[in-house]
């Protein structure tokens, strides 16, 4: 994951633009042990965005988990991760919620060498299943990554859900980001950029296992 500015200097710029939430987060790493470094499929990748959720196994290790399936552009002066946050709280966003527990998530950055938390985690809850659910992690000042799935009951999970459907929940993104309605109320200039395909990097049978993931990509004119 190469970068411009560490994820600290991008988010100290966010200010007060956005409602309290990522910005107000401190940075958060995981150093990677021997037995982690194996699984980190970036390692071996040329790409501007990490590729792969991690989370632990039942033995503490570190182990791909699910694709990061959206990328982000925002040229000029505002932060990638401004511009995203913006789009998921304030009052025309109050269908999105940072205040559910969750289950540790890291993405793979390739400068430090560590596995960092996300600077910012969303849900959209609704009456049944499938439940939206976003996490972002800078990249540099004007790029981003986006993992999202949708929560599927899980009793036999430790927080009773996990990740799947991600083709649909990248979907819920792109609308998110670009819906006619919403812009009217928040207006922006969101390209989405579709087809597009990303190279997780991993073996044909968990590409299989994921299924369609949505890959896409989204540039603020």
């Amino acid at each position: 994951m190469a970068r411009d500015v560490t994820r600290r200097e991008t988010l100290a710029g966010i200010g007060s633009a956005v409602a309290v939430g990522a910005s107000a987060r401190p940075a958060r790493a995981e150093t990677v042990t021997e037995a982690d470094a194996s699984d980190i499929v970036e390692r071996d990748l040329e790409t501007e965005y990490p590729t792969c959720v991690y989370k632990r196994n039942d033995d503490g290790e570190w182990r791909v988990s699910m694709p990061i399936n959206v990328h982000v552009r925002v040229p000029g002066s505002q932060p990638a991760i401004a511009a995203i946050e913006a789009e998921f709280t304030g009052l025309t966003n109050l269908e999105w919620t940072q205040l559910l527990p969750d289950s540790p998530a890291r993405a793979w950055d390739d400068r430090r060498e560590e596995l960092i938390e996300p600077a910012l985690s969303v849900r959209r809850p609704r009456l049944g299943d499938g439940w939206a659910h976003v996490h972002v992690w800078p990249v540099d000042a004007e790029r981003a990554a986006i993992h999202a799935h949708l929560d599927v009951f899980d009793p036999s999970s430790s927080y009773l859900h996990r990740g799947d459907d991600y083709d649909e929940a990248a979907r819920a993104v792109s609308r998110q980001f670009t819906d006619e309605a919403r812009a009217s109320l928040q207006p922006s200039n969101w390209d989405l950029q579709t087809p597009y395909s990303i190279d997780y990097g991993v073996e044909d049978e968990r590409l299989e296992q994921w299924g369609e993931t949505g890959d896409r990509k989204l540039e603020l004119g």
